[in-house]
């Protein structure tokens, strides 16, 4: 019960601070951006919040555990991003005074068109994003509670729309410096109980010659329908329904075998764990060599080490509920000091992830053939220590996971809302609302049929999306004068497009292995490229101009304090 009650102390806290903001949540500045007068510092906590999503809290770990040394590459890439962000983008974008991304590429170059695609755009980045932080609440509560998925995902869906459409960003802005500090201790809690188990020399080996092993007798759920590969001869006990029948203690032979869902199996201590079909059999020697034989990347490790890093460092540029938060703050040069506290939280968060990944595959090697690897962080407090101490980590880290998809989910709502409402609709407050309920509605609806997904795919998908066409935009928007409306349209249609095709020919399992899985499905290394070269093309060979241009810079560039002295 300490996990349950740690949650539930989350969602209820959650639940108040979020409609502190009702009674402000009256005018468009105070619900689009809190009047722009959120501290440096509690902004910098909301960013957070934001930035320690389902995808590193819960993915990131998962790819570690599964493919070993090159999934780091996902953290680095995010890591620059924010760096960029501050030297780029914070200052600048706050300065031009508009409420959300596709107002300030309409107002940069006076063009409602643009405005309407990239509202689009916006949408289907925070789209796949949001999916990410559903199927995190699915899964952190069937893990927790035993729920079917489901519940999990509606649960979320809607306590983050009546969260949102009563408090609005600054109501927002109260949860999400809130639920970082959970996130935060979620993760440092475990990690530091790990290290001392691992200094101590109680953590089994992990790079061995094998697969993992069972240390004990481990009872492994099967929520879904899974075909298991198993590398030897093995007994174990079965309590549901094994290739069509086999139930009880039994003796199932190396090679496949189907397990139906909402079965277990109780397998002996020292048996080797199953792999599931869709994941890779990996010894711990190939496990802890970089590039080696995996099927990373469509078995193209190096070229998905690239990619990964390509689109995470842009694609953070072009994640609209990151970019949004600078719109909170009083002054440019107050944005960028946000972000600078930022880099300082989150370096050691990410620092800490991959010994969750790395302990997984001694402790909870049993997930590797359920294809619930997604749980891999919940999984580790029990299995560490047993009784008292086990549950009180897995509550620490079950609290941070639950505000982790909560915080991330609340600012991409308000993102995608914000699109539809202001953006597509040119409406106000009460349509905003309206909008907020639709599209989490329309989100939850679709997160039910990704259950098998991977977290970290659909957060891929939204990356590389963000990295070749939002992205693009703001950089040569902000920095380059000679960028025009066609040039600037041909660039989202174009790079935007191009990703967006690509991520749904992998969705929809149009291509599934080789090099045509490794360039579709991480797109990044072609199409921020092909974005920037086509909008910087056309733009170059069109004649149009763009009024008060020398006016629009210097509102993006004069520092903050020059314009305090005039």
């Amino acid at each position: 019960m300490i996990p349950v009650i740690a949650v539930g102390f989350v969602v209820v806290m959650t639940l108040v601070l979020g409609t502190t903001g009702l009674r402000y949540a009256r005018t468009t500045s105070n619900f689009f951006v809190a009047s722009r007068s959120v501290h440096p510092v509690w902004n910098a906590f909301a960013v957070c919040g934001e930035a320690m999503s389902a995808a590193s809290y819960l993915g990131v770990p998962a790819l570690i555990f599964v493919f070993g040394f090159e999934m780091l590459w996902p953290l680095v890439g995010w890591t620059i991003g924010f760096l960029l962000l501050s030297l780029f983008i914070a200052a600048p974008i706050r300065r031009f005074g508009s409420y959300t991304i596709p107002e300030f590429i309409e107002g940069r170059l006076e063009s409602p068109q643009l405005r309407r695609v990239m509202a689009i755009m916006v949408i289907v980045v925070s789209w796949f994003f949001f999916l990410a932080q559903l199927k995190g609440a699915g899964v952190v509560t069937r893990a927790l509670l035993g729920t079917p998925y489901w519940v999990g995902v509606l649960a979320v869906g809607v306590l983050v729309a009546m969260n949102l459409s009563a408090g609005g960003m600054r109501g927002i802005t109260f949860v999400q410096g809130f639920q970082f500090f959970f996130i935060f201790l979620g993760i440092l809690v475990p990690f530091a109980a790990m290290s001392i188990v691992w200094f101590r020399g109680d953590l089994p080996p992990i790079i061995t010659d094998t697969t993992p092993k069972f240390e004990s007798s481990t009872v492994v759920d099967y929520p879904n329908d899974v075909v298991i590969e198993l590398h030897e001869r093995t007994r174990v006990v079965v309590a549901g329904n094994v290739d069509g029948g086999v139930s009880g203690p039994v003796e199932l032979a190396a090679g496949e075998h189907t397990v139906a869902g909402d079965s277990t199996i109780e397998w002996p201590a020292g048996a080797l764990a199953p792999h599931a079909s869709t994941v890779d059999a990996i010894t711990g020697e190939d496990w802890a060599q970089p590039l080696g034989e995996k099927g990373v990347g469509g078995g193209h490790p190096l070229y998905f080490s690239i990619a990964i890093v390509l689109a995470n460092m842009f694609g953070l540029m072009g994640l609209p509920h990151i970019v949004v938060r600078f719109y909170t703050n009083p002054t440019g040069r107050e944005a960028r000091r946000t972000n600078l506290i930022v880099l300082a939280l989150i370096a050691p968060y990410y620092a800490m992830l991959p010994l969750f990944g790395a302990a997984s595959r001694v402790l909870s090697p049993g997930l590797l053939g359920a294809a619930t690897t997604d749980s891999a962080t919940v999984s580790v407090g029990e299995r560490l220590i047993a009784g008292v101490g086990g549950e009180l980590i897995t509550a620490a880290v079950s609290a941070g996971a639950a505000a982790a998809f909560l915080s991330t989910s609340s600012g991409l709502l308000i993102a995608m809302a914000g699109a539809v409402s202001h953006d597509l609709m040119s409406a106000g407050v009460r349509q905003f609302r309206g909008a907020v309920w639709v599209v989490a509605s329309a989100s939850v609806a679709v997160a039910l049929a990704v259950e098998t997904t991977d977290i970290n795919v659909l957060i891929g998908w939204s990356t590389s999306i963000a990295a070749s066409s939002i992205a693009p935009l703001l950089i040569l928007g902000i920095w380059w004068k000679r960028l025009t409306r066609n040039g600037a349209l041909a660039a989202i249609v174009v790079g935007g497009g191009a990703s967006t095709t690509a991520v749904l020919t992998t969705m929809f399992g149009i291509v599934d292995s080789g090099w045509p899985l490794a360039i579709l499905g991480t797109p990044a290394v072609w199409s921020v490229p092909v974005a920037f070269a086509v909008g910087i093309t056309v733009s170059l060979r069109d004649h149009e101009t763009v009024k008060d241009l020398g006016y629009k810079f210097a509102l993006m560039h004069v520092p903050d304090r020059m314009d305090e002295v005039v």
